[in-house]
């Protein structure tokens, strides 16, 4: 049985498996200031105070998109798509994050619902009989 794990352990969350448990970006929230970050802090960047770790939404909005047709480094598993979408989703709170979004191009449009969803990195040192899937994070149009 292959295990599943996040690629960067302090970035995200993977599902639990409980029902509508789509996984979690970590984060962090600054009490001060009442912003939430992503990638976490150590300490908020506007008042250099103590910030609190959170898990951030995992449903937002498409702000922004584009599809790129050169390979990427460190390659998903995508199959024989000639390229990929890479666009900015608004989580609520005031996180703006950057992340592939899976699909094909056209299937987006700014302003539509997104949500966090997970895919196997290709690593280059994997030897075969590793039992280790590594994930990364992307979103997903949400049909729900």
């Amino acid at each position: 049985m292959t295990m599943q794990v996040p690629l960067e352990k302090d970035y995200f969350r993977l599902p639990s498996g409980e029902p509508g448990d789509l996984g979690a970006l970590l984060g962090s929230y600054s009490p001060q200031t009442g912003k939430y970050f992503y990638p976490r802090r150590k300490l908020c960047p506007i008042t250099s105070g103590p910030v609190e770790d959170c898990e951030l939404p995992a449903r937002g909005i498409l702000y922004s998109w584009t599809y790129v047709k050169d390979p990427r480094m460190g390659t998903l598993k995508m199959g024989d798509q000639s390229g990929y979408g890479v666009g900015q989703i608004d989580l609520p709170g005031g996180v703006r994050i950057q992340s592939i979004i899976l699909g094909q191009q056209g299937d987006w449009e700014i302003g539509m619902p997104m949500r966090l969803a997970f895919q196997p990195v290709k690593m280059p040192n994997k030897r075969l009989d590793d039992n280790i899937e590594h994930m990364t994070f992307c979103f997903e149009p949400d049909r729900a």
